[in-house]
């Protein structure tokens, strides 16, 4: 029978052996977001830094051709007023462009005349001029209807026309222009670029290498106001 002295002696003589030291590194203390990617993880501030790139505009169109048109563009959006029988096309957005999708959101209010709020760009070799339409107001289209393409929960009509020894941005010249038309107007919303620019391809309308493109507003004649958003 062990008495209770010799347990305590026992116990005393293991504990020194418990508590050596080892010769192995010590366990790193774990910052809060070892386990949750917090705000401040490398990874996260990669992520919010590629997708600050990718909705950040660096482009500014401002083609107006005469009357009053005041365009105020900053970074991810503008407003734009108008009162003209001239042409204009003014919007914000990138150059390059590229097929990734732009939402953009905001007021359009045409008080007289025509109009259109589109996704607007440019291609060369070839040379192309392109409108993605969302909203159209007292404007016929010429051209010829090339097919339809359904996206963002729309119908498109798609347009191709010919413009001969017409202002484009290497100078006068003779180009084609790639219309699609929403069937139903949209002042807010996605716009998923690549379904338009494949069903192009699909047929025939080739693009070029892409320059600038823009959400824009186009008047030739009228009055009105417009302020949107633009990311992408």
């Amino acid at each position: 029978m062990v008495t209770l002295s010799h347990l305590a002696m026992a116990l005393a003589a293991i504990a020194p052996a418990l508590a050596a030291p080892t010769a192995e590194a010590p366990v790193q203390k774990r910052g809060p977001h070892n386990f949750v990617m917090g705000p401040d993880h490398p990874l996260m501030l990669a992520r919010r830094n590629l997708t600050m790139s990718r909705r950040a505009t660096n482009y500014d169109q401002d083609y107006t051709t005469g009357g009053t048109v005041y365009f105020a563009p900053a970074s991810g959006e503008f407003y734009v007023s108008w009162d003209t029988t001239d042409d204009f096309v003014v919007g914000v957005g990138w150059n390059p462009g590229s097929t990734e999708p732009i939402t953009h959101a905001g007021s359009f209010t045409v008080d007289s005349g025509l109009a259109t709020l589109s996704v607007y760009g440019w291609t060369t070799n070839p040379l192309v001029e392109y409108y993605i339409i969302d909203d159209i107001v007292d404007l016929t289209q010429t051209g010829t209807v090339k097919g339809t393409v359904y996206s963002d929960g729309a119908t498109y009509t798609i347009w191709e026309n010919e413009r001969v020894n017409e202002p484009s941005i290497e100078g006068t010249a003779t180009f084609n222009q790639y219309i699609s038309i929403r069937d139903s107007n949209l002042v807010s919303g996605t716009v998923t670029v690549e379904n338009h620019f494949n069903a192009w391809a699909d047929l025939g309308m080739d693009l070029g290498t892409m320059n600038l493109q823009v959400v824009a507003v186009e008047s030739w004649d009228g009055s009105g106001t417009c302020y949107q958003t633009v990311a992408n």
